[in-house]
């Protein structure tokens, strides 16, 4: 999955989590406070990412994403290595 699709899947997830609209959201966008996602948001969008993409995003990962950008980066690492156990 390109950057740009898993993007815009993340924010469909974002926005079916909170019910907010987010038109301008970059990679530098802060979830805290670019978005205003509190740890209950955190916890639900996390729960509604891993539903979607049969993932697990292991909790000391989490404490290092502050931005969309890493977000993504996470999401990509564990999609690539799920493809890859899946594939072996």
């Amino acid at each position: 999955m390109e950057r740009t699709q898993l993007s815009a899947v993340v924010l469909e997830l974002l926005e079916k989590e909170t019910g907010e609209s987010y038109p301008a959201v970059e990679e530098s966008t802060t979830l805290r406070e670019g978005l205003n996602l509190d740890s209950l948001d955190m916890a639900g969008l996390v729960l509604h990412i891993e539903s979607h993409f049969g993932i697990q995003i292991e909790s000391e990962l989490l404490d290092g994403i502050t931005s969309v950008g890493d977000l993504l980066d996470v999401l990509e690492t564990k999609i690539a290595s799920k493809s890859v156990r899946k594939a072996a």
